[in-house]
């Protein structure tokens, strides 16, 4: 051959090199699985240096010799064994970071753990995978001893391609690796959204009466009750003075009951007209009224399956009546302007603070609606019968105060809780919350609520009751009773532990102490 022929026999071997290296990256860089690229990769390097076969090893993060291995060979036989570089080689490329041939795997003295597979192999081209100056792996090529040594042209042509490939294998690996994280973060946060669920589910039943304050036989007498109609789909009637606690009670049927991850529905039944409160009910067509320019569906229908909490039933009007008479009955409600009835799966709990008897003689509530609705029954005792609930309710109230008023030391004085215990609270739980709030404000910046810091509503009222502030009578035996049992209960509350109660009781450690060694009782430290 000629010298221009020998020069032009280069140049096409050149310009083939680099149709073959754009064919490779470009056919790459459009891949994002790390496995597809390597076989690519591989696939177009065995055929171009006719190598019997190639792998492709990605240096571990964690310390192994490789975290993936992709063979492939130019003529695919199913039980041919990957052939396995010797730890000597493969270290002597990824320190080096060089090219490295060997033109037979037996007689190359350099190494001492080369392998032939029993000569099955003869010579081999180790090529580094750099990404900025780092060896994130190697690609390994081997002939068979039929055919002659690796040249230099093809060992020049594993190395171009293994310097172009490697930053996209490198790119292809992080890729895999955060869809691997991902997946783990997605069923991580699945796991814990449903750990969530559980807990508010555990939170609504087992914990749903223990928020209900109150140790009194009467109050007992409620709770046994309110627990026994869990299980019942039937309605219950809960009766009760104003800020007794009925929607408490209610919610606690609700969240122990098998309807407890369905809607829970209130309804004050004596805030709105006739028309708007069956609106608000049962819902209405578009048209249906003046202002009426869509549908709206109504609570019953959003408490489908779960349960609607009809407050002040007595207070509804007698229309009124006759449609929650008609849902408790066979399931159905209008909306109001439509001529179709539509069904509903709901269980009906009530409230009032009226004599509903009484109504019924009056002509203000049905009849029939009243037996319908007090299928169970459950009448709260107002706070003036339930006295000793509340040295609890306080402690209750103060914990809460303590946070809401950034006062962690509130506390409240003997007196004052005894002119609290003594007064007969009209408005019931939850005008002593009121009133305790009002007495936090007050008192600031002291942290203890004293008497003359209580509202003058109250004081009117015990300065009348006699034995206020007598030192040695009955008072002081009855503030002393309820002191005990109120530090008694904090006692079990905290499992006996001092510290817990005397913070809890708005106390320092050795004043809980005193006290404490006053009534012979005992803590742990």
């Amino acid at each position: 051959m000629t010298e221009t022929g020998s020069d032009q026999g280069r140049l096409q071997t050149a310009l083939d090199e680099l149709r073959l290296i754009n064919n490779v990256v470009g056919r790459i860089c459009q891949i994002r699985e790390l496995n597809h690229i390597m076989s690519i990769i591989l696939t177009e390097l065995t055929r171009a240096t006719d190598a019997d076969q190639g792998v492709i090893s990605m240096v571990s993060r964690l310390g192994e010799d490789a975290l993936r291995t992709v063979v492939r060979n130019n003529q695919p036989r199913g039980d041919e064994l990957p052939f396995k570089i010797s730890q000597s080689l493969a270290g002597w490329v990824l320190s080096h970071k060089q090219v490295l041939r060997v033109d037979d795997l037996d007689a190359d003295n350099r190494f001492g753990d080369l392998n032939s597979d029993n000569g099955r192999y003869k010579s081999a081209i180790c090529c580094p995978l750099l990404v900025r100056d780092e060896a994130i792996g190697l690609i390994s090529l081997v002939r068979s001893s039929a055919k002659p040594a690796f040249t230099d042209d093809q060992c020049r042509l594993a190395g171009i391609l293994a310097a172009q490939s490697a930053q996209i294998l490198a790119n292809a690996k992080l890729l895999t690796e955060l869809a691997s994280k991902n997946e783990l973060l997605e069923m991580s946060l699945q796991r814990t959204q449903e750990e969530n669920a559980q807990l508010r589910t555990e939170l609504q039943t087992g914990f749903a009466f223990e928020r209900i304050i109150g140790t009194s036989p009467g109050m007992r007498r409620v709770l046994t009750l309110a627990s026994k109609f869990c299980v019942n789909d039937s309605p219950v009637l809960i009766t009760g003075e104003t800020g007794t606690g009925k929607e408490l009670i209610a919610r606690a049927i609700h969240a122990n009951s098998a309807r407890r991850g369905k809607p829970f529905v209130v309804k004050n039944c004596g805030i709105k007209t006739e028309s708007l409160l069956e609106s608000e009910l049962f819902g209405h067509i578009r048209g249906a009224f003046t202002g009426a320019d869509r549908d709206k569906p109504g609570l019953f229908r959003e408490a489908q399956n779960g349960t609607i909490f009809l407050d002040e039933i007595g207070d509804a009007p007698l229309s009124t009546q006759a449609a929650i008479l008609r849902v408790i009955q066979h399931g159905e409600i209008r909306p109001v302007g439509s001529s179709k009835t539509e069904t509903v799966n709901v269980r009906v709990l009530s409230a009032t603070n009226k004599n509903l008897r009484e109504e019924i003689t009056r002509g203000n509530f049905r009849e029939d609606l009243f037996y319908r609705l007090n299928t169970f029954t459950i009448e709260i005792p107002p706070l003036r019968e339930r006295r000793d609930d509340i040295p609890l309710l306080v402690t209750h109230c103060l914990a809460g105060l303590r946070v809401k008023t950034g006062n962690p030391d509130l506390s409240i004085s003997s007196e004052a809780l005894d002119a609290l215990i003594r007064y007969h609270w009209p408005g019931n739980v939850r005008q002593i919350e009121h009133e305790l709030e009002r007495a936090a404000v007050v008192c600031n910046p002291s942290a203890s609520i004293e008497l003359h810091h209580l509202s003058p509503e109250i004081l009117d009222a015990v300065a009348e009751s006699p034995g206020l502030g007598a030192p040695h009578g009955q008072l002081r035996q009855a503030v002393e009773k309820l002191e005990r049992s109120l530090i008694a209960a904090t006692l079990s509350e905290n499992d006996n532990n001092i510290m817990r109660t005397a913070n809890s009781l708005g106390l320092t450690r050795k004043g809980l102490k005193d006290k404490m060694a006053r009534y012979g009782m005992r803590g742990n430290d």
